[in-house]
Formats: C-alpha cells, structure tokens, sequence
C-alpha cells in the first residue's frame, strides 16, 4: 500500500466516480482501480462496486468504515508535516483572540522578552472556534481559548488560566448609567444590543441570558472590531455584554454588573493538542504561562 492509495480511495468516496478522481490527480482511471484492488487485497474484503448498469458506485459497509480510518490517517498526516515543517524552522505559531489580547498576552510578551523568547512566537489572531479547529487542524501549536463551558476533548489538553463574569457596557449617558453596583438581564428587554460577531462566546452568553429571562434581544447591529464596537457604545447607539477581560479605559462608557444568579462564565484556557510532542520551545512558553497565572 501506498499513501497516495488512501488519497485516491477519500477522493473516490467523496466524488463517487473513478473518472472524476483520476482528473483530480491527473492520472489515468487504471492508476485509481489498481489502488482501489491492493487495498481490498490488504484488507481482504470488497470497499466500493461499480454498477455499471445504473453508471453508480456503491460504497459496501466495509468501504464506509475503512473510509473513517482513512480520513482520520490523511488529516494526521498533514498535521505532522505542518508540525514538521515548523520544528525545522523553529517556529512556534500561538493562537489568540482579539477579546483576550490585551489582557493577557502583554503580560505573556513581557516575561517573554526577558527571555528573549518574544521573537521565536508568530501571533494568530482569530475567533476561539477558529482557533480551535486550526489548532485540530496543525495550522498552530498552541492557543488562548476563550469559552464558556470547559469540554473534555480527548483531543485537547487544556489548562484553566482565569474566569471573568460578563457585564453589560453602555454608555455614561444611558438612563441605565447610574445602576452601577448592577443591573438583573431581565430589565434589558427593551434595549438594543450591538453584539461582538467574533466570539461564539459572547454570542451564546447572550442567547442564554435572554434565554433565561425569556425574551429575543433586540439585536441591531454586529461587529468583528471590538474598538468600533465600544465607540458605537460610547455614542449611545445600542448596549452590550462582554467579559469583564474586554473593560475598556474609558471614561464615556460605564460597566455594569449583572446580578442574576445564573449566568455563564468567560473561562480563558491554554490549550494544545493531547498527542503533539512539544518542542523546547513551546514546553518553556507553556512554563512561563503557567508560572505568570497560577503561582
């Protein structure tokens, strides 16, 4: 067996015809049977059967399953030569969201530099699932999630940094302004919500609050950027609700508590995945991470 027989077979149960796989890879249509013939030889049992009759290809049970394990194998195999790829180069890619950044990584990126560490690690700035799948996907080496609930993926080890409450941010002019020691969501039922499109996160913190509460947010704007979201907050366009890691320092917009007893819960997670070896490089930034948050 050969590696390119496991791409020709994934190839094969996706597109359900050997012509279109053997123009795929730009070989000839014997080239797909031959190594379609060595894997059921291998495996001693019939993968795929071609009705000619009916111009179809059927997948046989054994096909199905053998096609899972394919899968599987193919996506390992382009992680370990991304992996590969970036050990020989001494690169570390560490992924982080934009609504963490600045509370974190500007204190990692100081003990970093002190040991002259700042210069080996290449930034991936992108929403937690994204960063989670290229993560999975051996796209980085390791990442700052931010979620709200903390799933046992066997897949990924995790290591718990910090917890933040959500708060509702609305501008100093807002009527609400002045409940400064909190506010229960219930009495937000009327108000317009700019929400934080870049964090399933938030996004789902506020479905469930309103949820709870039971009522449909009004929700009028999204933003990908959240500086431009706090500037449409300042001008009393709309309210939100972010993690308390995303307080912004500034003196025309007020954060407010909220007070109901349930609620979700902005959890910060060092992450990589469970089988990847870690390299000198990457085990000292995990050391350093941990020593900065739970000394």
């Amino acid at each position: 067996m050969y590696l390119h027989d496991f791409e020709y077979f994934n190839q094969l149960i996706l597109q359900k015809s050997f012509s279109k796989v053997a123009e795929h890879f730009n070989v000839s249509q014997p080239t797909i049977s031959s190594a379609i013939k060595r894997l059921e030889k291998e495996l001693d049992t019939t993968l795929v059967i071609r009705d000619r009759s009916h111009n179809e290809l059927i997948v046989t049970p054994s096909g199905q399953q053998f096609a899972q394990h394919v899968a599987t194998i193919l996506n390992e195999w382009r992680v370990s030569k991304a992996e590969i790829e970036r050990l020989n180069h001494e690169q570390l890619f560490f992924g982080i969201p934009p609504i963490i950044q600045n509370s974190y990584f500007a204190k990692i990126a100081h003990a970093l530099q002190q040991r002259h560490m700042l210069a080996d690690i290449t930034l991936v700035e992108a929403e937690s699932s994204v960063l989670r799948h290229r993560l999975l996907a051996g796209e980085i080496d390791l990442a700052l999630l931010g979620t709200i609930t903390t799933d046992n993926d066997p897949e990924i080890s995790r290591t718990e940094l910090g917890r933040s409450p959500f708060r509702i941010f609305l501008s100093k002019d807002h009527p609400l302004a002045q409940k400064k020691t909190g506010i229960y969501f219930a009495e937000l039922k009327k108000e317009n919500f700019i929400i934080f499109a870049s964090s399933f996160a938030h996004t789902e913190a506020i479905r469930i609050m309103a949820h709870q509460n039971h009522f449909t947010p009004k929700i009028i704007f999204q933003s990908h950027d959240v500086n431009f979201l706090m500037n449409m907050v300042a001008e009393n366009v709309a309210i939100t609700l972010l993690s308390e890691v995303a307080t912004p320092n500034r003196d025309d917009i007020v954060s407010i508590p909220i007070l109901d007893i349930e609620q979700p819960i902005f959890i910060t997670s060092l992450v990589h995945r469970t089988n990847h070896m870690l390299t000198p490089t990457q085990q000292a930034l995990l050391s350093v991470i941990d020593t900065l948050y739970h000394k």
